[in-house]
């Protein structure tokens, strides 16, 4: 049994986040450690090619400019493979690291899953979930949706930015 399958706890406010291990779009391994530095969204998301997924990517994607404007960055993480998010950032246009969990090891860790997603025995996706941690990977702000149909404030992001 793996520590994710222990009943997780909620990643809090003020906390250090689990570390991760994850392959990125083009299968380079990143760690959360590689994103130190930098304020950073973490941005878990159900599936790439799904229509809120996409909405909320892009949403990201469009706001580029603005959130490096606050010093900031975004990364995905979906449980999809790698070669789909390979596929779903190029059709996209995104700009920033999707992480693939196909393992569902760092959804379990940040408790963040819907288990049986979508009425499908034993599929596991990630709940929409937003983490904003500070240059030093401290987490500052916390949102996580059990409605995958809901997308979260993206002025209420901005805004936490900028007060970091």
């Amino acid at each position: 049994m793996l520590a994710a399958d222990v009943l997780a706890m909620p990643v809090e406010i003020g906390e250090k986040p689990p570390d991760f291990q994850l392959h990125d779009q083009n299968r380079a391994m990143r760690s959360l450690k590689d994103f130190l530095g930098k304020k950073t969204v973490l941005a878990f998301f159900p599936g790439a090619f799904t229509g809120v997924c996409t909405r909320e990517m892009c949403t990201f994607r469009d706001s580029m400019q603005a959130l490096m404007g606050l010093e900031a960055q975004v990364v995905g993480i979906s449980v999809n493979d790698p070669f789909s998010n390979k596929a779903f950032a190029e059709t996209n246009k995104l700009q920033f690291p999707i992480l693939s969990d196909y393992t569902r090891e760092t959804v379990k860790k940040y408790n963040v899953f819907h288990e049986d997603f979508a009425g499908l025995k034993g599929y596991t996706a990630a709940k929409r979930s937003i983490f904003i941690l500070d240059d030093k990977g401290t987490v500052r702000y916390r949102w996580i949706s059990d409605d995958p149909g809901k997308e979260p404030n993206y002025e209420e992001i901005k805004t936490k930015l900028a007060e970091l």
